[in-house]
C-alpha cells in the first residue's frame, strides 16, 4: 500500500501488432566468460594468441620475447642471408651485433620465461572447457591426465541452480590472483593454464594392467646425477613423475650414488666413479640399450658431460637422447652477481679445499685456457643428444643464469682479460650443436612464487626448488618435460 493506504494495481495488456518471442538462455564458452579478464578466446586475436601461434608454427621472425615453444620444432635466430647472429645477455637473439659474442643456429630454439607459479589455487584447464557451454553436463568431464571431475572448476556463470557459490568465487578469485601475478612479473610469460595441450595425455594409473613389455626391443636408461654434497635421492621426484607421465615406456632409472660419499673432488676423480657406475649398472643388469638420457642437478651437469668425453662410453654416442640441465653451471660461476654467495663459496673451498669448487671458479690453473671447464668446452659431448634442455631461474643465485643457459653476459663483455675466454668456451659449447641437423637446444626460464625467507634471499631457495618442488615438478613435466624422454 502506498502512504494513503491504497493498493496499486498493475494491468497487463497484449497488443496485437507486437510480436512476442521467448526470451532463451543463451550459454557462452569458457573463453567468452574469461575475455573481460584478458585471456584469449579463438575468435578473438590477442597478444598472448599470437606468441602461442609464433611458438606452435616457428614463425621466423618471432623474437626471443616471452613464449613458449613446442618441442622437436626449429626456431631460426639467423639472420636473412643465413648467418649466424650474436646472443646477448638474457637470451635476446635480435639483430644487434657484439663482437665476440656466442651465437645460436636455425635448430636451436629458444623457449623463455615458462613461468610456474608454485601456489596450491593454479590448476590445469582441460582444452574441453573452451568449447563447454557455462551449464555443466549432468556428467562431469574427466582430466585425460589425472581422471578427476574436471567440469566444478573453471567455469563462471550466473545461474546459480547449476553452479553454487563457492565456485563462482574460486575461479573469480583464481583469474584476479593470476593477473596480478603476470602484472607482477618483470617478464612476459605464459602460465602453464594458458595452454590447450599437454605434454602427455596418458593417464597416471591405467585401469587395466598392459601386456608384458618386450624387452629385445631395449630400454631407456634414463641416469639421473645429483650436484654438490648431494645425494641419489635429490631426483627421486623427477623419476616419479616420468613415470607417473609416461607408464608402459620401457624406462630404467639409474640413481646416481657413486660420489655422494665426495662432491668435493676433483671433476676428473667424480667422472671415473659416474662411469664405472654407468657401466657396472648396464652389465650387472645384462640391459639392452635404446636409449640413454642424463638429468643432472648444478654440479652434476658438469660430471655429465665430462663422462662423454671418456673413450669407455664411445659405444653408447650413438644411444644418447635427451639431456635435461637443471642450473647447470656449465660455464663456471665466474661471473655470479651474487657477493654473498661468491663469498661463501670461496670460504666452503677453503674449508673443505674443495678442487670442484676451485674448477668452477677457473682458479686451477694461472692461464684460463689450461682450465678444466675450458677443456671440456673443447671436446666433443653435446651434439650427440637429440634434445638439450637447459632449466635456469634468475631468483637461483648459486648458478649464474647465464651460465645455465650457456650464454654471455654483459659483464664478460666488459671484462677484456677473462671476457673473450668465457666467448671462446660459449662458441665451443654451442657450435657443435649448431651444426648438428638433429639436435635440438631448448631454454626454459623458471620463475617460483617463493616465501620471503633467508633461503630465497640468498637465492638457495630457487637452486633446490626443481628438486623439492613437486608442484613445480609435475607442471613443468606435464606442459613439456615428458615429450623429450618418450
Amino acid at each position: 500500500p502506498n502512504s494513503d493506504g491504497e493498493i496499486p494495481m498493475c494491468k497487463m495488456t497484449a497488443q496485437s501488432d507486437l510480436s512476442v518471442e521467448p526470451l532463451q538462455l543463451i550459454t557462452a564458452t569458457y573463453s567468452d566468460v574469461l575475455l573481460t579478464d584478458g585471456m584469449y578466446c579463438d575468435d578473438v586475436p590477442c597478444l598472448h594468441k599470437c606468441k602461442l601461434e609464433n611458438g606452435i608454427k616457428m614463425e621466423q621472425h618471432s623474437d626471443s620475447s616471452t613464449q613458449l615453444q613446442d618441442a622437436g620444432e626449429k626456431l631460426s635466430i639467423g639472420n636473412n642471408n643465413g648467418e649466424l647472429q650474436p646472443l646477448v645477455d638474457g637470451g635476446t637473439s635480435s639483430g644487434a651485433s657484439s663482437s665476440g659474442v656466442a651465437f645460436e643456429k636455425r635448430n636451436i630454439v629458444e623457449v623463455v620465461n615458462l613461468s610456474v607459479s608454485c601456489t596450491a589455487t593454479c590448476l590445469p584447464f582441460s582444452s574441453m572447457l573452451r568449447d563447454s557451454p557455462v551449464a555443466f553436463p549432468s556428467k562431469q568431464l574427466a582430466s585425460p591426465i589425472t581422471r578427476q571431475p574436471i567440469g566444478s572448476f573453471g567455469v563462471i556463470t550466473a545461474n546459480s541452480q547449476d553452479v553454487d557459490a563457492e565456485t563462482n568465487e574460486r575461479m573469480v578469485s583464481f583469474v584476479l590472483a593470476k593477473g596480478e601475478l603476470l602484472k607482477g612479473l618483470k617478464f612476459d610469460g605464459l602460465l602453464y593454464s594458458d595452454l590447450p595441450l599437454l605434454a602427455s595425455d596418458i593417464p597416471y594409473f591405467t585401469p587395466e594392467e598392459e601386456e608384458e613389455e618386450n624387452l629385445e626391443e631395449g630400454i631407456h636408461l634414463i641416469i639421473c646425477v645429483h650436484g654438490l654434497d648431494g645425494n641419489s635421492a635429490d631426483l627421486r621426484l623427477v623419476k616419479t613423475f616420468i613415470e607417473l607421465g609416461l607408464p608402459g615406456a620401457k624406462l630404467d632409472f639409474l640413481m646416481s650414488e657413486r660420489n655422494q660419499s665426495d662432491t668435493f673432488a676433483d671433476f676428473d676423480a667424480m667422472t671415473d666413479r659416474l662411469l664405472d657406475e654407468i657401466i657396472q649398472h648396464i652389465h650387472l643388469y645384462n640391459l639392452t640399450i635404446s636409449r640413454i638420457s642424463f638429468i643432472g642437478h648444478s654440479l652434476g651437469n658438469i660430471i655429465i658431460r665430462s663422462v662423454l668425453t671418456r673413450p669407455r662410453f664411445r659405444c653408447y654416442l650413438n644411444k644418447l637422447h635427451t639431456f635435461l640441465s637443471l642450473s647447470g653451471p656449465h660455464l663456471g660461476t665466474l661471473y655470479n652477481n651474487s657477493t654473498l654467495v661468491s663469498t661463501g663459496l670461496w670460504l666452503m673451498q677453503k674449508l673443505k679445499k674443495s678442487s670442484s669448487l676451485l674448477q668452477l671458479t677457473f682458479k686451477d690453473q694461472a692461464d684460463p685456457r689450461k682450465t678444466f671447464l675450458y677443456k671440456l668446452s673443447e671436446k666433443p659431448g653435446l651434439q650427440y643428444f637429440k634434445n638439450i634442455v637447459l632449466v635456469a631461474s634468475t631468483q637461483d643465485r648459486y648458478v649464474p643464469f647465464h651460465s645455465a643457459r650457456i650464454e654471455m653476459c654483459k659483464t664478460a663483455l666488459k671484462d677484456r682479460q677473462t671476457g673473450c675466454v668465457y666467448t671462446e668456451m660459449i662458441n665451443n659449447l654451442l657450435r657443435p650443436v649448431a651444426e648438428t641437423e638433429d639436435c635440438t637446444l631448448l631454454r626454459y626460464d623458471i620463475f617460483h612464487a617463493l616465501p620471503n625467507t633467508a633461503n630465497a634471499l640468498i637465492g638457495r631457495a630457487a637452486h633446490i626448488a626443481v628438486l623439492d618442488s613437486e608442484l613445480f615438478l609435475e607442471k613443468f613435466l606435464l606442459v613439456a618435460g615428458l615429450k623429450y624422454f618418450k
